[in-house]
């Protein structure tokens, strides 16, 4: 048996969240959630520092 090979899922009713996947979301989310929202704070952080150049510069080039 393989490390990643899921276990058979039976035939005769839909599997579950976990069976599909083998993680649920909000699983992930706990599990992950400083790495999160450490990336989540980068991402604002980068989107003002452009947002900030693209605004001082605007007035640079103004005629």
């Amino acid at each position: 048996m393989s490390l990643f090979q899921q276990p058979e899922l039976p035939q005769d009713k839909a599997p579950t969240e976990t069976q599909k996947w083998g993680w649920k979301l909000e699983d992930f989310i706990s599990e992950n959630f400083w790495y999160l929202l450490g990336i989540l704070l980068l991402l604002a952080v980068f989107y003002f520092a452009r947002y900030r150049w693209n605004k001082r510069n605007s007035r640079k080039y103004r005629n």
